[in-house]
């Protein structure tokens, strides 16, 4: 077991870092850094149209490592992101056009009709670059982000009022008032910029899996290098 736990330290270390690092700029970026105005409710800021969605961030980290954690991980990654995200935003946008809220029938429909799709452009090339399995995992991260963020389009004013002034009046206002978004519109965003958001994220998610790996070369060779030659050898056998 000590042994295995050699083994894995350098990863190990690598991950924790960055995850560490990741999360302080995701949520720091989405509601300090970019922001239309900072200290909108407590110390929060409003964010901006564009957020770094933190869970999307692990996903696509998860799904480097799963996919074999080389180059070639990497592009099938970025293309379930990309699939993902492109097919979600499809039935946001037609879901609504056939039952609008509080009736989920519509959505339910075009979920069912974009899954499909994601299963049959699977069949288009003889490898696995197109896998179904990954860009569901894409798939489902923008709609999680599109229900914490209030189901704009779906629900009237999902995406909140967007300024500081009316974040104010609506968190103040008991009960919240109808159509201002996730906790009072300061976390809501368009349909559009979800789909966005968690397609950059789920890409950035990737590049950390890229950067733990190299990173945990480099840690690996520096431990190699305070064993000794005998710990050199033991590697390089």
């Amino acid at each position: 077991m000590a042994t295995r736990l050699r083994a894995i330290a350098p990863l190990t270390i690598s991950i924790g870092v960055l995850a560490f690092v990741a999360s302080e700029i995701a949520l720091n970026f989405t509601f300090h850094w970019v922001t239309v105005q900072d200290g909108v409710f407590g110390k929060y800021g409003l964010p901006e149209g564009i957020h770094l969605v933190l869970p999307a961030l692990f996903v696509a980290w998860g799904l480097y490592f799963m996919l074999g954690a080389d180059n070639a991980a990497l592009g099938k990654t970025v293309i379930a992101a990309l699939t993902g995200a492109v097919f979600a935003g499809i039935a946001m946008f037609f879901g609504p056009l056939f039952a609008e809220s509080p009736h989920f029938w519509g959505l339910a429909l075009w979920i069912g009709i974009t899954a499909l799709g994601l299963v049959v452009l699977s069949t288009v090339v003889e490898d696995d670059r197109f896998a179904p399995a990954p860009a569901f995992c894409c798939y489902a991260s923008v709609f999680f982000w599109w229900i914490a963020t209030g189901l704009d389009r779906f629900v009237p004013g999902g995406k909140g009022p967007h300024t500081a002034e009316a974040i104010v009046a609506a968190i103040t206002n008991k009960p919240l008032a109808a159509g201002t978004g996730a906790f009072g519109g300061l976390l809501s965003m368009s349909w559009i910029w979800v789909a966005i958001s968690v397609f950059v994220s789920l890409v950035c998610g990737a590049l950390l899996g890229v950067l733990s790996v190299k990173l945990a070369g480099v840690l690996g060779k520096l431990g190699a290098r305070r064993r000794g030659p005998e710990g050199n050898v033991a590697v390089g056998t």
